[in-house]
């Protein structure tokens, strides 16, 4: 087999990093935009279901330019800030002006410059990054789809197009993958990724913030998941022994008990007991019991269940939420609960509509 067909054998989605990065991606025989389009459907992809504590955890790489690590948001804002400039500078050369020069990015200390964009992303939230970085890569592509490809392959051009589109991005998955990859398990531990949410005296209204604004982004995300998953794939196989269905069934499962339990305390009751045949014997029989459910009735019952447990956890008292077994009822079966599911069933979600067996 020659290098040239080994290389169309490569499916970029899901080939080991290692083998995009062996790709000749200036052949001429490539489809460049193909390379484009799948390389960045990885890249999306590979923060699938990460709660916004977890793209601002510092550690995913050390700053070139001895500032402090970067996160996950780091990594993506620079990939962002990148398209935006390119696509302003390459729209100047369409109009008749050079390429750019290194020069002109801190006399070409490249690591000191992206170091000097950081805080203009610092403030901004993870929802709204990734929504600026569509638009960003939308802008990107209008204006260097407007480039002959002949010209993009050009020595003059090449760094400042595939530089800053698909060889950008490859270059970061090889960080931004085994970090997301970790950050995913331990949030499917429920490693909160920061302070104890559980309140103390004394941290009760900044807990209780902190609680609604963690719960407002990791129920949208979650819900933003499952609406994009057509009713087909609910019951296909997902990464786990469990298929989208069941995970929304064993939620919806879950915020009903949980309202139970809450509404049972405060009519003057104790803390509801956990199953005594256990809880993977119960979540197990739960799950079976749910199967044959369409979709859009298991759609309903999350959503009824949902709003009800927000109504029985907003109607705690201050003893209630600072009672250890008062918090768990709110927080392991509201956001807590689902951010674990969220990080088991988003990348499986992510990749479910990327062709099957495409091969080039």
């Amino acid at each position: 087999m020659t290098a040239v067909a080994a290389d169309r054998a490569v499916d970029l989605r899901r080939e080991p990093l290692a083998g995009l990065r062996a790709i000749d991606f200036r052949a001429p025989d490539r489809d460049y935009w193909a390379d484009e389009a799948e390389i960045s459907d990885r890249f999306v992809a590979s923060w699938a279901g990460l709660d916004d504590a977890a793209w601002r955890l510092p550690g995913a790489a050390p700053s070139d330019a001895g500032g402090p690590d970067w996160s996950l948001l780091d990594h993506v804002a620079h990939v962002v800030d990148w398209h935006e400039l390119a696509t302003d500078y390459i729209a100047k050369v369409i109009d008749g002006a050079e390429w750019p020069s290194d020069d002109d990015y801190s006399a070409g200390d490249f690591d000191t410059f992206n170091e000097s964009r950081r805080p203009l992303f610092a403030d901004i939230a993870p929802a709204d990054l990734r929504r600026r970085a569509q638009r960003a890569r939308s802008g990107v592509l209008a204006v260097a789809h407007r480039l002959p490809a002949r010209t993009i392959r050009t020595d003059a051009a090449w760094g400042w197009v595939h530089q800053v589109l698909h060889g950008h991005e490859l270059d970061h998955l090889a960080v931004v993958e085994p970090w997301t990859d970790a950050l995913r398990q331990r949030q499917a531990r429920n490693d909160p990724f920061g302070l104890d949410p559980q309140p103390v005296h004394g941290n009760l209204p900044e807990a209780l913030e902190r609680f609604w604004t963690d719960e407002a982004s990791i129920l949208e995300l979650f819900g933003t998941t499952i609406d994009a998953l057509p009713d087909a794939n609910w019951t296909r196989p997902t990464d786990g022994d469990w298929t989208v269905a069941d995970h929304v069934a064993h939620l919806a499962g879950w915020f009903e008990i949980a309202v139970d339990a809450l509404r049972q305390h405060a009519a003057g009751g104790g803390w509801m007991e956990l199953p005594a045949e256990g809880l993977d014997v119960f979540n197990d029989r739960q799950v079976r019991s749910a199967r044959g459910t369409a979709p859009a009735a298991l759609r309903r019952r999350y959503e009824t269940g949902l709003a009800a447990l927000r109504g029985a956890v907003r109607a705690m008292t201050e003893e209630e939420w600072l009672d250890p077994e008062g918090f768990s009822w709110a927080y392991e079966d509201l956001h807590g609960h689902v951010r674990i599911h969220l990080a088991m069933i988003a990348p499986w979600a992510a990749r479910a509509g990327w062709p099957v067996g495409e091969r080039r």
